[in-house]
């Protein structure tokens, strides 16, 4: 199983093998820790995870047959197969730091969950300790060495990319803001040209320009 957790240009030759593809949609816009925190290519042996066997025979069952429902069993399939990936990912140390090292800490992990399940609260290292069971100072500075970021550096960058998902969906800069804990569209903007490079609809009709530019 092959796996570009960001876009990146690919061609594959084979002789006598069948391929499923699929496109994978992490959430969270273009930031989405889980895609930054892989190598450009990931590569692993399907006899590694035993797992895969039994998904492997049901993903190219569905793929190459043509009944009703196809295309949702499929995607639900693709989407175990990418939590196995993770799963092995974490399990086997693939990464030493970042997102996925956070997510195998205990203490990490609830403090995650929480800014993942509420965006928009506006979170302080106290309630943040607690939630991981540690003091103020001992939680900002395990997630400094685990994350190579401030607890706060990563909440900014997880909602700038809830916003940019909400944009490609069409929500206006004025609902978002509030669902992303900023009080208003101006300071959205703001953080979101700090971290990005540019303004939210310029970054919009970026990615639409080079949706269509992949289609044709």
């Amino acid at each position: 199983m092959l796996l570009y957790p960001r876009p990146e240009k690919h061609r594959f030759q084979t002789e006598g093998a069948d391929i499923v593809c699929a496109f994978v949609e992490f959430g969270a816009g273009m930031l989405n820790p889980l895609a930054t925190a892989l190598p450009n290519l990931v590569v692993v042996p399907l006899a590694s995870i035993p797992e895969l066997g039994p998904a492997v025979s049901l993903l190219f069952a569905e793929a190459f047959a043509d009944k009703d429902g196809r295309q949702a069993a499929v995607d639900r399939l693709a989407e175990y197969f990418l939590v196995l990936l993770l799963r092995s990912a974490m399990n086997s140390g693939l990464t030493t730091s970042g997102i996925l090292t956070a997510l195998a800490d205990t203490h990490l992990a609830k403090a995650l969950a929480a800014m993942h399940e509420r965006p928009e609260h506006p979170w302080t290292l106290e309630e943040l300790g607690r939630m991981a069971g540690m003091s103020r100072a001992r939680f900002a500075a395990h997630f400094l060495a685990t994350m190579d970021q401030t607890p706060f550096e990563y909440l900014a960058l997880w909602r700038i990319g809830i916003a940019q998902s909400l944009l490609k969906k069409g929500e206006s800069l004025k609902m978002i803001a509030p669902s992303v804990g900023y009080a208003s569209a101006g300071a959205l903007i703001r953080s979101f040209s700090q971290y990005v490079g540019m303004p939210p609809m310029a970054w919009l009709a970026s990615q639409q320009s080079g949706e269509i530019e992949m289609r044709q």
